[in-house]
């Protein structure tokens, strides 16, 4: 009667959110637009932060699924990946073009 109560959530749920979450977030990373650029972050960001969260969750609750823990991770690695991007072209912003700007930006050489 007191016993902790088991998951019921299927560990590939989350892992499949992260996965698709994944590379939106990093191609939001990649480009940041001028137009609309706070909305763009704000996406940006919320969709790298559910797509690391929902990885992670997959992973907790997998137990021994190797594919699940996979594609878990391969969300994440696109999640995180999106977010230093998007978080290294924002300082290129805010600072003026004082911190170096990305490689991979078609905006970084003005």
């Amino acid at each position: 009667m007191g016993g902790a109560s088991r998951d019921h959530e299927p560990p590939a749920a989350p892992a499949t959110f992260a996965v698709l979450l994944g590379p939106l977030a990093f191609y939001m990373g990649i480009i940041v637009p001028a137009a609309s650029m706070g909305r763009h972050v704000l996406l940006g960001a919320a969709f790298g932060v559910l797509c690391v969260l929902s990885g992670w969750r997959a992973i907790r609750i997998a137990g021994r699924r190797r594919a699940v823990r996979v594609w878990a991770w391969v969300g994440i690695v696109l999640g995180v990946l999106g977010l230093v991007m998007l978080v290294w072209q924002l300082l290129v912003i805010v600072t003026g073009g004082a911190f170096p700007p990305p490689f991979w930006s078609p905006y970084a050489h003005r």
